[in-house]
C-alpha cells in the first residue's frame, strides 16, 4: 500500500508504453524534462526488454547512462561505467528444446543475441541467446506454452502478455530461470543498498509484473495490461497522454498534478 511519507530513492521505469509509446525512440519534450528534474532527487533505473543497443539510444537520450540499468528482460544488468555486471543466457541446445515443444503454438519468433533482436538463429555454437520472444496469433495458443515447457528438463522465466503492434496477437517470453526484470531490480538494489520499501516501479506490460514485486509503490500506467493494474497501487493516464510526467509531479517532485485524474486513481479513494 503506498506510504505518503516514505521517502524514496529509486524509480524503476519500463521504457516502452512507459516512457515512450511502444517501440519508438522519442519520448516527449515534457517526459524528457520530467525525467530530468526527477533524477536531480532519486535514482532512475531503465527495466526493459530491450536489447542492449536499443535501450542505449534512450539512456543517452535521458542522460541517464551514470546507473544501473536492466536489458534484455532481465538477463543482463550494466553498471554505471557501462560495463556489463552479468549475464543470464539459455544453452544452444535449450534453445532448440523450446522451440521443438512450443512449436505448434506460435507463429513468429524472435531471439535476442549480441545484444540486437533478430529473426534468425543461424549459429548456435557462436551465437548466445539471451531471450526469445514467441509470437502467436491468439493468446489462447500462446496460454498453452508455458504448460509446454515445465515438460522440458530446464526450467525457465516466463510472460505472456499482449503484442505491442496487434492487441489480438500474444507474446512469450522465454529467459533463463535466473532472469527476470524483478530479478535485475534486485540486484540492483542490492549493489546500491536500496530497500523494496525505498523504490517506486512503474510499468505497462506483463515482463513488469516481476518488478513489482520489488517496489514499495507499484505504478500501472493507464494503456497497462489488465494483470499489472490488478496489482498496481496507482494507475496513472496513459503513456500517450504522458502520464510518467504525472507520476513524476506526485511521487517524486511533490508537485500534484493539476487534474484530479490521477488523484483519483489511487486504490481507495473512489
Amino acid at each position: 500500500m503506498y506510504n505518503s511519507r516514505m521517502t524514496h530513492k529509486l524509480l524503476a521505469l519500463d521504457i516502452d508504453g512507459t516512457v515512450v509509446r511502444e517501440h519508438t525512440n522519442t519520448p516527449s519534450k515534457r517526459v524528457i524534462d520530467a525525467i530530468r528534474r526527477a533524477n536531480k532527487k532519486i535514482n532512475i533505473t531503465l527495466i526493459s526488454a530491450r536489447a542492449w543497443k536499443d535501450q542505449e539510444i534512450i539512456l543517452n537520450l535521458l542522460n541517464l547512462k551514470d546507473f544501473y540499468h536492466v536489458l534484455e528482460n532481465g538477463t543482463k544488468v550494466i553498471n554505471p561505467s557501462g560495463d556489463l555486471e552479468y549475464s543470464k543466457h539459455i544453452p544452444a541446445k535449450e534453445v532448440q528444446q523450446i522451440i521443438d515443444v512450443s512449436a505448434d503454438f506460435f507463429d513468429d519468433i524472435g531471439f535476442c543475441i549480441d545484444s540486437r533482436w533478430m529473426k534468425e538463429y543461424e549459429n548456435p555454437e557462436e551465437e548466445i541467446v539471451s531471450t526469445l520472444s514467441l509470437i502467436s496469433f491468439s493468446r489462447g495458443k500462446a496460454d498453452k506454452i508455458p504448460k509446454l515447457l515445465k515438460k522440458l528438463p530446464e526450467k525457465y522465466s516466463v510472460t505472456v502478455g499482449v503484442h505491442w503492434t496487434n492487441p489480438k496477437w500474444a507474446v512469450t517470453l522465454i529467459s533463463n530461470k535466473k532472469a527476470s526484470k524483478g530479478l535485475g531490480l534486485r540486484y540492483i538494489q542490492k549493489k546500491v543498498k536500496i530497500t523494496k520499501e525505498e523504490t517506486i516501479a512503474v510499468g505497462d506490460g506483463a515482463s513488469d509484473v516481476p518488478t513489482m514485486s520489488y517496489a514499495g509503490v507499484k505504478i500501472a500506467m493507464g494503456n497497462a495490461e489488465p494483470e499489472l493494474k490488478r496489482i498496481a497501487d496507482y494507475i496513472a493516464p496513459p503513456v500517450s497522454e504522458d502520464g510518467l510526467v504525472e507520476i513524476i509531479n506526485k511521487f517524486v517532485v511533490g508537485k500534484y498534478p493539476d487534474t484530479m485524474w490521477l488523484e483519483n486513481s489511487l486504490k481507495g479513494s473512489i
